[in-house]
């Protein structure tokens, strides 16, 4: 690939709710950014992703937009994102907006109008069908969010679509006055200087142009609605070229339903986007129905089989987005690792194998303290509407109420979403109010503060982490090598080779919490980092500690 300023970045998210409070009302804001951008410069990142601030009824945390070109005012105001934009590219940060273009809120004049009569101008820029003959919904097709993607208006006598909330009616892309709308808008968020966007379920906007019943997935005759339809990459095509490309924007594609056979047409040289957000390696653990208490049973086969088969395609052509962690999913800690395991040590394991990767790597909030998922007390305490509607249907599956709260819980949206720990003050130091979700109680030991005082801390190694892929001898093998795995016949081992014609290194770490012994195949060199003393390396065996992790340059 042509080689790019984004392919040698880190990239940090932010989740504005929960990062830091600027003026003590309990919410995150755009001030509170600001006031934190020396710690962010400090981690070493280049790149700020900024879920969005947008105008919002806020019923799915800013996702629902009522107004593109204005900031929500719990978040602050049109001048302070223009400050903080400006206030990043002094400390050589980029700025990264979240592009939701799939739908927008309910509450957007756009839809106000489209939904006053069915001779608006702006009726076609959304999806109206009338019912079926018997006054059901045009089909039998479930939200994303639960219940059926079709919402019944009185005013007009028919039903919109939605693929998530009733309260995010899903755009008409076949409309191709609303697709000029679209573009228009994000040339002007470009013009404003940021770097590019997170694009937002990009894959959902191709609809099937006839919305007959489809084969159920449920017990209650539903089957959940399916992003990437054929057709779409005209839509996409259209997208990078009349804005994306305009001002050479960075684009991160949330695009549920690729396959590996289509990322070449997503991410290849002149594919769609700069990279993919893939999901394979983060839902292992549920079915395709998404029903979160469908839990399924993996190993860590299947892990290094997710990575492997979209590291050996990224090898040939494309990008990827390197993460563990993002607002949409539990803590990493908590999925990757046994509950007894959970610490720095098994955290520093994970930090190594992602983010050496072929790709750019993105840490979220977070994450570079070990913070972890949350416990509540009850259900009523989760503010996350898709986690309270996977709890009910739970319920009207007939699991049992105990059961529900724990499989539901335990992949809440809300356990990546509780206020960021800075210190052991009350609730985190986030705020000096309290906040919109209760802080995780482990605040007094899992902070910022004491990470910045402890020089073996989670949070230094990811700056370790950080300065070798930008700045060491090893930089440029990091970002340009190619990806060799090298642990096949090892279940409890992740080992891979970054190689270059002149240098080669291995990434490996041991999953499990009993020493493990791999053989070598090449002669040991410097270790470059690790989370423990040393190697115990005798006779072209490496022993590995438990949960023990290194990078060693082979020769």
């Amino acid at each position: 690939m042509t080689e790019t300023w984004w392919q040698n970045s880190v990239v940090y998210q932010v989740y504005p709710r929960s990062f830091y409070d600027g003026n003590g009302d309990g919410i995150g804001d755009l001030a509170g950014i600001i006031e934190k951008l020396d710690y962010l410069a400090g981690l070493g990142i280049d790149v700020i992703w900024i879920s969005p601030v947008y105008q919002s009824p806020m019923d799915d945390n800013g996702y629902d937009i009522a107004d593109y070109e204005n900031i929500a005012e719990e978040f602050g105001s049109m001048e302070e994102m223009k400050r903080l934009i400006q206030k990043a590219k002094e400390k050589g940060i980029e700025i990264l907006m979240d592009l939701v273009i799939n739908h927008s809120s309910d509450e957007h004049t756009w839809f106000i109008e489209s939904k006053s009569s069915r001779d608006n101008p702006k009726r076609d820029w959304y999806i109206w069908r009338d019912s079926k003959k018997d006054g059901t919904p045009p089909n039998n097709l479930r939200a994303i969010f639960g219940g059926s993607c079709w919402t019944y208006e009185e005013n007009t006598n028919q039903y919109y679509f939605h693929s998530f909330s009733k309260k995010q009616p899903d755009l008409n892309w076949e409309n191709p006055e609303l697709r000029q709308e679209l573009y228009r808008m994000v040339r002007w968020w470009l013009e404003q200087g940021i770097a590019g966007f997170r694009v937002d379920a990009i894959t959902f906007i191709k609809k099937p142009q006839t919305f007959e019943d489809v084969t159920p997935d449920a017990d209650d005759g539903t089957a959940v609605v399916k992003p990437n339809n054929p057709g779409i990459g005209e839509f996409l095509q259209e997208l990078k070229e009349e804005a994306f490309d305009v001002y050479d924007a960075l684009t991160v594609a949330e695009a549920p339903g690729v396959t590996k056979e289509e990322l070449p047409e997503f991410i290849g040289e002149n594919g769609y986007f700069s990279m993919l957000i893939e999901f394979d390696h983060v839902d292992l653990d549920i079915d395709d129905s998404g029903r979160w208490y469908r839990t399924r049973s993996w190993n860590l086969e299947d892990f290094k089989d997710a990575v492997c088969a979209s590291q050996e395609i990224v090898n040939k052509t494309g990008w990827s987005a390197l993460y563990l962690e993002n607002h949409d999913q539990p803590r990493s800690l908590n999925k990757f690792i046994p509950e007894k395991d959970r610490g720095i040590t098994s955290a520093k394991l994970l930090a190594s194998i992602y983010f050496l990767l072929r790709g750019t790597p993105f840490i979220y909030q977070g994450q570079e303290i070990g913070m972890t998922n949350v416990r509540y007390d009850s259900i009523s305490e989760y503010d996350d509407l898709s986690t309270i509607d996977q709890y009910e249907s739970a319920l009207r599956e007939g699991i049992p109420e105990e059961e529900a709260y724990e499989l539901v819980t335990n992949r809440s949206r809300d356990n990546s979403r509780t206020p960021m720990q800075w210190s052991g003050e009350t609730h985190g130091g986030f705020s000096s109010a309290d906040p919109w979700l209760k802080a995780n109680d482990n605040y007094t030991h899992i902070n910022v503060e004491k990470s910045l005082e402890d020089a073996d801390s989670l949070l230094y190694y990811y700056k370790n982490l950080v300065d070798l892929r930008k700045n060491s001898v090893h930089a440029h093998l990091f970002v340009h090598g190619t990806f060799e795995n090298a642990s096949e016949n090892y279940p409890n081992i992740f080992a891979y080779k970054r190689c270059l014609p002149e240098k080669e290194v291995l990434v490996i770490g041991n999953f499990s919490d009993q020493a493990e012994i791999y053989d070598m195949e090449c002669s040991a060199g410097e270790k470059i980092i690790g989370n423990y003393e040393g190697i115990n390396l005798s006779d072209a065996r490496l022993e590995l500690r438990p949960f023990e992790t290194a990078v060693i340059e082979l020769v």
